[in-house]
């Protein structure tokens, strides 16, 4: 059998001997991130195989040809050159870098006993559970994280699509806008002008914060630390941790690996920043000779990392020598408090996310509601006006003519009327008279707005000061014109800025 290209350096194994550190390849390291389940396929069937009086070596070659993953099965042809060659399964296995560090320790441990195929069996049971943990926190988190993402998508479309309109025409009312409309009309006007750059800044942002608060491995601990610090999310980690503390501890203990190494075993297969801190303690303390009590005492709030009752049952385990026996009764009962807590995570999550939408769809909707209200009311008050007599409708001031030579006469009145369903009510505003221009000037029309007039600002934007309003059919020479706004002179003397979405440039 030909052996690998380069001989593995030897390090230390955890039960004493020399052990070979393979040179994995980048597709085998790639490999434990995408063969997750084939893992677990290859130490069921393996355990089963080598239970039946099977020969390793044949055991590897059948269960590679189940196995779909190049990969995967990279490793096993590397596992055999290795094991026919002379070295032991758990430093074949370890060289390739699939199996964590307490993985290796059983397997180990089983060869040197001669129970590889009941510690194998140890090790099946062990990554159900860690699939049932796994699988148990993202069935908690899955339901929170779906409608919070879908609420984002809702928000991102409302913000692009409609808060923008919706600014144009709230921006055109004779109201004094409530303060929440006034935002929305803010956040339109923004989004508007700078959602194409803002919104994938902002989303790109957000993916690099994920990232490095609970993905990237030299900053994850800040999350961790997040989480753990939130009431409910805290609890179900501590549970976790507690039950995968009892199953691996217990495990180790009792297949019969020293308690520093099963420490440091216990140390690798942790996730969470604080409890390899404990354990890292822990190791080092026990080492020193001091017991899991004591150890316990000497570790600040260690309360908050192990539960007191945790923390009293192991050390009466230690204290009757019946630990392993203790730790896995613990992993059991933690394993029952995980499934009771997950499921009560998602009925209290499922309320306040409802009420986390609620209050959003609210103040939307507030925003949009408040100023119609104000416009029926200022429209009824209007209409209770009584209608001006016909007396009072003939002092009103006649039209002003003008002869020009450039074409026919210009005329335009100076209080311009709008009509109701219950008379005539004149309006404030009043339009400036058109005289003959020898500069040939351009002029506008104000058109329909659909409520009758349009407002006239101080500024060229719809947040300027409302100075005067104008109606429909009126002309105006503009002075300038400045993003989409044009600005004209009132018969006041003052100048002031109409939006161009309403106007109509007429050209002599």
């Amino acid at each position: 059998m030909v052996r690998p290209k380069s001989i593995p350096p030897t390090v230390k194994s955890q039960g004493g001997k020399k052990r070979k550190k393979g040179k994995t390849s980048f597709f085998l390291r790639l490999s434990k991130l995408n063969v997750g389940e084939e893992k677990d396929y290859f130490i069921e069937n393996l355990a089963m195989l080598l239970a039946a009086g099977m020969d390793i070596l044949l055991a590897l070659a059948a269960i590679k040809k189940g196995l779909r993953s190049r990969y995967m099965r990279a490793a096993i042809d590397q596992m055999s050159d290795e094991i026919d060659s002379g070295t032991s399964i758990s430093n074949a296995l370890a060289g390739t870098n699939l199996m964590p560090a307490h993985v290796i320790s059983l397997i180990d441990i089983g060869e040197a006993s001669g129970r590889l195929a009941e510690n194998l069996q140890v090790i099946v049971e062990q990554q159900q559970k860690e699939r049932s943990f796994n699988s148990k926190i993202r069935s908690a988190m899955m339901y929170p994280v779906l409608v919070l993402g879908l609420t984002a998508v809702i928000g991102v479309g409302v913000a692009w699509f409609i808060l923008p309109r919706l600014s144009s025409v709230f921006s055109q009312l004779s109201l004094d806008l409530p303060v929440i409309t006034r935002i929305l009309i803010s956040v339109g006007d923004f989004v508007k002008a700078y959602g194409q750059i803002v919104l994938p800044v902002a989303i790109g942002l957000a993916g690099i914060i994920l990232y490095l608060l609970f993905f990237y491995r030299r900053t994850k601990f800040i999350g961790q630390a997040i989480l753990f610090n939130l009431p409910a999310i805290k609890k179900l980690i501590q549970q976790i941790e507690v039950a995968q503390l009892g199953y691996i501890l217990g495990t180790l203990l009792d297949a019969g690996l020293p308690i520093i190494e099963a420490l440091v075993s216990l140390n690798e297969a942790t996730t969470f920043f604080a409890y390899r801190k404990f354990f890292a303690f822990a190791k080092e303390k026990i080492e020193e000779g001091n017991s899991f009590q004591r150890t316990f005492e000497l570790y600040k709030n260690s309360d908050k990392i192990i539960p007191l009752p945790v923390q009293q049952m192991i050390a009466s385990g230690e204290q009757s020598g019946r630990l392993p026996e203790i730790l896995l009764k613990i992993g059991e009962i933690y394993e029952e408090k995980t499934e009771t807590t997950t499921k009560n995570l998602s009925v209290i999550l499922e309320p306040l996310l409802l009420v986390i939408i609620w209050l959003g769809v609210v103040a939307v909707a507030l925003a949009v509601i408040l100023p119609i209200y104000s416009l029926i009311g200022g429209l009824n008050k209007q209409n209770n006006v009584s209608a001006p007599t016909p007396q009072s409708i003939s002092e009103t001031p006649a039209a002003t003519v003008f002869k020009s030579p450039m074409g026919p006469a210009l005329a335009t009145t100076t209080n311009a009327v709008a009509s109701t369903s219950q008379g005539v009510v004149p309006l404030a505003t009043s339009s400036v008279a058109l005289t003959p221009s020898e500069d040939n000037l351009q002029r506008l029309k104000i058109l329909n707005t659909g409520v009758g007039y349009l407002n006239v600002r101080s500024s060229p934007t719809s947040a300027g000061k409302l100075v005067g309003q104008v109606v429909p059919g009126q002309v105006f020479d503009y002075l300038s014109e400045q993003n989409g706004w044009y600005q004209i002179s009132l018969e006041s003397g003052q100048t002031g800025w109409v939006t161009g979405a309403y106007i109509e440039i007429i050209s002599d």
